[in-house]
């Protein structure tokens, strides 16, 4: 079956004929974020783009970081990209004539790593992207878990933290005591400053001081070059990662849990620490039987997923028609 994988970010728009689990004749184009019409012809040149080199495809499967409802294929929310509210799966379809299937990236990432780890494919996965946010993907019976319309599987927002009675209440999300407000990107650098601001002669504190905040790529510098405070922060980081895989371990039972995102390269920081955490927190007779692992698709994983859900939901109405 020929499918096409689009992987639709917040730099990045990526395309790619899909071939089982690997990406063929694969392009990259800037996203257009000066609006919707604008970010869509930028998809479609580069869909165009791969189809002059690997022929028409069958079916498109779309990647995009907003939560979507997967029956329509309506983006209902959407933070980085101009999308909310558009039926990006009848928009698509109308202009490429094919079917066009839209989910979540962090869907597709997990559908693509169930297809990567050892023993593939994996019916049973869970995957955490830790990045600027955090977000899931939960592979069951071999599919995608979404929810009754496609919105579940949000695992960035589970709370597995109770000891922020002092932070201010916000609007929106993520919020305090959440598993994104501690393991994000953004949440990485929020303690890290806070540690800074503790402690004005750390390492620490000194890139606080010339930069006014400590990013996660200076506290992992600083970890690496064996500074205790910012090795502390990591096991901090990792101590709330385990809680967060314990959870899905207990909820999901899962035969692989795999770690991807941008924070996933300083995984040799909090990995273990993560590991035994999620040892104490999840039921033994679960934890003993799941695989703990670096994701393996990395940046490709989106598109590759992307493909792989275009030839599942294909082949399904193909079955039943």
């Amino acid at each position: 079956m020929a499918v096409f994988g689009v992987d639709v970010g917040g730099t990045k728009v990526a395309v790619a004929a899909i071939q089982g689990a690997a990406a063929r004749h694969a392009v990259e184009r800037p996203t257009d974020l000066s609006g919707p019409d604008a970010l869509l012809d930028g998809v479609e040149a580069a869909v165009e783009e791969v189809a002059s080199v690997a022929g028409r495809p069958e079916a498109i499967g779309i990647g995009v970081p907003s939560q979507v409802e997967f029956a329509t294929g309506t983006v209902l929310a959407s933070v980085n990209i101009p999308l909310a509210g558009l039926p990006l799966r009848q928009e698509l379809g109308a202009r490429f004539g094919v079917p066009v299937f839209v989910d979540n990236d962090a869907n597709c990432a997990g559908l693509a790593e169930a297809q990567m780890v050892p023993g593939a494919p994996a019916r049973f996965l869970v995957m955490f992207t830790l990045g600027t946010g955090v977000g899931g993907g939960v592979i069951l019976e071999g599919r995608i878990f979404r929810g009754a319309t496609g919105l579940g599987a949000e695992l960035g927002h589970v709370v597995i933290g109770g000891d922020v009675e002092d932070e201010e209440p916000e609007e929106g999300f993520p919020r305090p005591g959440s598993l994104e407000w501690f393991c994000s990107g953004r949440g990485l650098e929020r303690e890290a400053t806070r540690r800074a601001r503790m402690d004005h002669e750390s390492p620490l504190g000194r890139v606080l001081a010339e930069k006014g905040r400590v990013s996660g790529r200076d506290a992992a510098a600083l970890a690496r070059s064996e500074d205790p405070a910012a090795r502390e922060l990591f096991r901090w980081h990792g101590r709330r990662l385990g809680m967060g895989i314990a959870g899905a371990v207990n909820t999901f039972e899962p035969q692989h849990v795999v770690i991807g995102g941008g924070l996933s390269r300083a995984a040799d920081l909090f990995l273990e620490t993560a590991r035994a955490e999620a040892g104490r927190w999840a039921l033994p007779a679960l934890w003993e039987r799941v695989s703990l692992g670096v994701a393996r698709g990395g940046a490709g994983a989106g598109v590759i997923g992307a493909g792989l859900l275009a030839a599942q939901e294909f082949a399904g109405t193909r079955d039943t028609s």
